[in-house]
């Protein structure tokens, strides 16, 4: 289980500031103004557009257990739980997105944590046709999605007991395949 969140940890580490949040820069001329701040100014909230149930439902149509808690995090990234027993956590997910400020940006991010994975001898695997880029990658026993749609970055990691993450993959491909969906 401390793997486990050392992985998300990590994981977090890894993303270095790009947590569910629009990252991109005021480019305006001029003295600052006070102005309310438009929807893409704020984090995307994953836990909206990610419910527990529509998870839930994707994770048992791709046999990789359930999840029945989900908690919001900073930056507006999501964690869901399975917890059959108080303190037995069986199903642990992460999703986390950001909206870099380019395209650009968001795929030299992208590239940054494939070259990390490869420099660290971690197996990265391509998914053609997910978004605009995407790879799998498996560490310390959860299965891990990176992902790139436009200026969007994100991953989503998926950890159920001890089963190997390879047998995880499917749920962690249809869930990027929803999140994709929906961030369109």
């Amino acid at each position: 289980m401390k793997r486990f969140h050392m992985v998300l940890a990590l994981g977090g580490l890894l993303l270095a500031g790009c947590s569910s949040h629009d990252q991109a820069a005021d480019t305006s001329v001029g003295a600052p103004t006070a102005a309310a701040p438009t929807v893409a100014d704020q984090p995307l909230d994953l836990c909206s557009l990610m419910p527990v149930a529509d998870v839930a439902g994707i994770l048992q149509a791709n046999g990789a257990d359930t999840v029945t808690e989900q908690t919001p995090g900073a930056g507006g990234m999501c964690s869901y739980l399975h917890q059959p027993k108080p303190g037995d956590y069986r199903t642990k997910l992460l999703i986390d997105v950001t909206r870099m400020a380019s395209p650009d940006l968001a795929k030299q991010a992208l590239a940054a944590h494939r070259q990390d994975f490869t420099d660290r001898g971690i197996q990265v695997t391509p998914v053609p046709g997910l978004g605009d880029e995407a790879f799998l990658s498996d560490a310390e026993g959860a299965a891990g999605l990176k992902l790139r749609v436009g200026a969007y970055q994100g991953q989503i990691n998926l950890r159920v007991d001890e089963r190997d993450p390879a047998s995880l993959h499917p749920a962690v491909l249809a869930l990027g395949k929803q999140v994709v969906a929906r961030l369109h």
